[in-house]
């Protein structure tokens, strides 16, 4: 189980490597503000969901 639990990646390390990814596939590259703006639309979206 050991060997298993260190393979597994972390949520940072998993969003780095979908981050990657993207961007490689079709070249997305948000800046650090475009990444905060959407981060803070997610939470909103979330909240809104959650509070129904």
């Amino acid at each position: 189980m050991r060997r298993r639990a260190e393979t597994l990646l972390t949520p940072a390390e998993r969003a780095e490597k979908a981050k990657a990814a993207l961007q490689e596939w079709n070249g997305y590259a948000p800046t650090a503000a475009q990444e905060s703006d959407l981060d803070a639309e997610l939470y909103r979206r979330l909240a809104q969901v959650t509070s129904r």
